[in-house]
């Protein structure tokens, strides 16, 4: 019962603080294997050090790997992958991307628009009234999710950044 009402006030604990868990009911999850979405971003430091791409105006994050931008057409979801520095990512931060979004859209909260328009009443609410982000990490990533519930739209932005040029720029 505490669970869910923390989950209801969107503070949930994390999985392996449940009771269950504690008790054995469930098993414990091994280490490394448990990737949280929250609306907390952890990683502000981030946004600290940018430059601007080429013919653009915006500035990213000089730690940004790749970030894939994913719409659903009414059956399905399309993504596609925006590097924009050029450079092949190492193998290890290939492997987590390639897992936490394959993960990411297994999720019940991704079937469809519509469902992820009702998962959004948990994630971080914008200055938008149709956008939302929620936040993550792996063991070698920070992760941006940025969530758009309109239809005919980009609706999930997923930001990855390289720890370890985060600590590099600090």
């Amino acid at each position: 019962m505490d669970e869910a009402l923390r989950d209801a006030a969107r503070k949930p604990i994390p999985l392996e603080e449940w009771e269950a868990i504690k008790q054995g009911w469930l098993p414990k999850p091994e280490k490394g294997r448990i990737c949280c979405l929250t609306t907390n971003c952890t990683f502000e430091e981030v946004f600290q050090h940018t430059y601007t791409p080429p013919m653009q105006i915006i500035k990213r994050p000089v730690s940004e790997v790749v970030y894939s931008r994913s719409d659903y057409d009414g059956y399905k979801w399309w993504t596609t992958w925006h590097n924009e520095r050029g450079q092949k990512p190492a193998p290890e931060l290939v492997a987590e991307i390639d897992k936490f979004q394959n993960t990411l859209f297994k999720l019940p909260a991704f079937r469809t628009l519509d469902t992820m328009k009702r998962f959004c009443r948990y994630a971080q609410p914008t200055n938008g009234t149709t956008e939302f982000n929620l936040y993550s990490e792996t063991e070698h990533l920070y992760i941006w999710i940025r969530l758009i519930t309109r239809f005919r739209d980009y609706n999930v932005y997923v930001h990855y950044y390289d720890k370890n040029a985060v600590e590099g720029t600090q």
